[in-house]
């Protein structure tokens, strides 16, 4: 099991002979006390593939946990601060394999619904929302209840307390007609909203498979074409370390600053490995656009290369197609569905859902002193604003998707290995 990445401040205490603080303690229980899960117990009779299965759960753990996790530790809403719904976006960062997709289409999966339903960070997000609608109700009812009429213990109608102050006072309450009317409108508007965002998903994670697999090209194109010896041996394993520093980069970009000292702990490592200055580090952390940093430095490496320029073409091609994916992604998160549209859904939504207990009220008459408008108030008004608020969450795909997993394991990992089995010989054919 590999140590937890150290700090900058760690990292750098390490690399003048400081030692550096205890890294802290990993927040999963050890191998010995992981449960088993069902579809897995076929496995405690074979210990060497049940060795696996607890290998690959403690990787994956090692490298975050996301909110489709059995073991993910759901927090209720009752402990859900201000900042939770925008701090569990990283646990939202979902990588499926073969087990996943078993859990995730399993029969069980209503049940696992409803019980993490009190601790979904929708509700935090709605808190707002659903308690002015939900007051809304309440005051609806209980003004009726005291200006117009009530019923008693036994559903004997009287008139409210308050009532002597104006004999001729009629109910608060709107007819349903309208609401009836309306809803068509919203719910287009609804949709077209949600579609727009997941839109926006997919394409985010469209870029990013092309990115995945240029990169992987730059590394495969490099074996292939460059010559086998030990100056483009060095540019080999350079130019595959820029590649992985140039995902690292754009995701830093989309991450943000609280990811630099991240990224400068990555770049930092290559310069310990050899296939990276420090000036050349620096320069990238000091670049106003790093991945395009990353990507001039790429060529750069390119261009000492001593192969056959159409070699280099295709090379170039790669990295240029980099390029237009990077702009991509930038136009992506630089550029929000236009603030009107969204502005006039979450108005309309907004002014819909605080009247409708005034429609609720007379519909729900069979109920004591219509106080099912409440319940049914509240209700209505978690799913409306949840689908909204869905499609603002899905608005920005870069802090769900999991970028750190693609930058890790599916370029810089499989990188090495492409230069690994390269450097071994793997491919040659046997004398």
């Amino acid at each position: 099991m590999e140590e937890p990445p150290l700090s900058y401040e760690d990292y750098m205490r390490a690399r003048s002979g400081v030692p550096a603080s205890p890294p802290p303690a990993p927040a999963f229980p050890p191998p010995m006390a992981m449960p088993v899960p069902p579809e897995n117990q076929g496995l405690a009779n074979d210990p060497f593939l049940l060795d696996v299965r607890i290998e690959e759960e403690l990787k994956r753990r090692e490298s975050g946990s996301s909110d489709s996790d059995p073991w993910y530790q759901r927090v209720p809403w009752w402990q859900q601060d201000r900042d939770y719904s925008e701090a569990q976006r990283k646990d939202r960062r979902t990588i499926f394999m073969h087990d996943d997709w078993i859990r995730h289409r399993s029969s069980e999966r209503f049940i696992r619904n409803m019980k993490t339903l009190p601790s979904s960070g929708i509700n935090q997000a709605l808190r707002n929302e659903l308690t002015f609608v939900t007051l809304t109700a309440v005051f609806v009812t209980l003004f009726n209840m005291l200006f117009y009429s009530y019923q008693d213990f036994e559903g004997i109608a009287h008139p409210g307390p308050l009532n002597f102050l104006d004999a001729d006072i009629k109910a608060l309450v709107l007819p349903a007609l309208p609401f009836t009317i309306a809803s068509p409108a919203l719910s287009l508007l609804l949709v077209f909203r949600t579609n727009t965002g997941y839109a926006r998903w997919n394409e985010a994670r469209t870029l990013w498979g092309g990115l995945i697999n240029n990169c992987r090209n730059v590394v495969r194109q490099s074996n292939t074409f460059f010559p086998n010896d030990p100056h483009h041996t060095a540019l080999k394993k350079r130019l595959a370390a820029e590649t992985a520093a140039f995902a690292k980069a754009l995701r830093n970009f989309l991450r943000g600053p609280t990811d630099d000292e991240v990224l400068r702990l990555e770049l930092y490592e290559l310069v310990d490995q050899g296939l990276m200055t420090p000036a050349q580090a620096e320069a990238t952390m000091a670049a106003k656009n790093r991945p395009m940093f990353c990507l001039a430095a790429m060529s750069a490496t390119l261009k000492k290369a001593d192969i056959d320029p159409m070699h280099a073409a295709r090379i170039d091609t790669s990295i240029s197609v980099l390029v237009d994916l990077t702009g991509a992604n930038e136009r992506i998160f630089k550029s929000p569905i236009p603030l009107v549209y969204t502005r006039l859904t979450a108005r309309f939504l907004t002014v819909f859902l605080v009247m409708l207990p005034l429609a609720l009220w007379g519909q729900l008459g069979e109920s004591w002193n219509h106080w099912a408008t409440v319940p049914v108030s509240f209700v209505i008004s978690f799913f409306l604003f949840g689908v909204e608020e869905v499609g603002i969450q899905i608005e920005e795909p870069f802090s769900i998707l999991p970028i750190e997993a693609f930058c890790g394991g599916a370029i810089a990992a499989v990188g090495e290995e492409m230069l690994a089995a390269d450097a071994d010989g793997i491919f040659e054919p046997e004398p």
